[in-house]
């Protein structure tokens, strides 16, 4: 089969390598759509959360059931899926909790073990979720990255129908775009979205923000009651705390491939929150199918690059580069 694996940072290799075996207590997957993350971005740059090479890189995925091992209950061969990718110890406080996402040896498939840039994958039965046949397996390849953002709003306490609640986004990639959309479409907020990139800019103000800007400027400093600051730059750490209103909240969503410095006075001055957000829960991911399903949040119109397996490479240098065109990019098996 064909797969994208892992080398070296720069070095992605898409080669033949054989297909899994189901074995008892697995079920074998036949990928259909993954989508590139922006922690697969961190990998190709940095090799930041590998833990093998050379490796089948992805974690978010959708695809069809085509075997199932001894021993496995409740599953059938046919049903859609997706996959919650988390990897943990099982051991620790935090899983026992239930609160997987907080493990200290969190990782995920794709850097922990093989991922789903692959024609085929071999999951644990738990860590999937049957889609209902009503939303299109294209669709269903959204429904790690839209977890992401409900649990951004639901953990980072955002959730609010206040009157005037203003939230600002920093950075239009699609964890910022699908923050922006969950928290208009079920609680009516006000966003502002920031970013360099003027085609996301467009693509912010066509998915329903109420403004965007290219930067924060002195008169919008101490503007905005909440900040989601989803790229992980200093730079934007930095903006973030200038845009917040005194009392105001800093959701850290993004994850930082250089260590930041920045002038934390704000954070005291402006008695500012500051809450970090780590993946999600299972509970998130079953929101989140809910969502799609109900067409509360329409996850097509994030997916700009549809490519196929073939020219993964090319996909991974064109979202390195300076351009910034594209907001969701999804791999076709197929």
């Amino acid at each position: 089969m064909l797969a994208a694996r892992y080398y070296a940072p720069k070095d992605i290799r898409v080669e033949n390598i054989e297909k899994p075996v189901c074995i008892p207590g697995m079920v074998l997957v036949k990928v259909e759509y993954a989508g590139i993350c922006g922690s697969d971005m961190h990998n190709y740059r940095k090799g930041m959360f590998m833990t093998y090479a050379p490796e089948t890189i992805g974690h978010e995925f959708a695809g069809t059931i085509i075997e199932i091992g001894e021993g496995v209950r409740g599953l059938t061969t046919g049903m859609k899926v997706v996959g919650d990718p988390r990897v943990s110890c099982g051991k620790c406080e935090w899983c026992l909790n239930g609160q997987i996402n907080l493990c200290p040896q969190l990782g995920f498939i794709g850097e922990v073990s093989p991922g789903c840039f692959a024609q085929y994958l071999l999951m644990d039965p738990a860590k999937l979720l049957i889609i209902p046949d009503e939303i299109p397996l294209l669709e269903a390849a959204v429904v790690e990255p839209l977890a992401v953002a409900v649990h951004i709003l639901r953990s980072s306490g955002l959730c609010t129908t206040q009157q005037n609640h203003s939230l600002g986004i920093i950075g239009a990639g699609p964890i910022g775009l699908l923050t922006m959309i969950t928290a208009k479409v079920l609680y009516g907020v006000r966003t502002v979205v920031v970013d360099i990139a003027e085609e996301r800019l467009k693509l912010a103000e066509k998915l329903g923000a109420d403004k965007c800007l290219k930067s924060i400027s002195e008169s919008d400093e101490n503007s905005i009651d909440a900040v989601v600051e989803a790229v992980g730059l200093g730079v934007t750490l930095k903006d973030a705390l200038r845009w917040l209103k005194p009392k105001g909240k800093l959701v850290m969503a993004g994850l930082y491939e250089e260590k930041g410095h920045f002038d934390p006075n704000p954070i005291v001055t402006k008695e500012l929150q500051i809450v970090g957000i780590n993946s999600y829960d299972t509970a998130d991911l079953q929101e989140s199918i809910e969502l799609i399903r109900r067409g509360k949040v329409i996850v097509r119109q994030l997916i700009t690059d549809i490519v196929p397996l073939a020219e993964t490479v090319q996909a991974f240098c064109t979202l390195d580069s300076g351009a910034k065109n594209s907001a969701k990019v999804i791999i076709s098996m197929d």
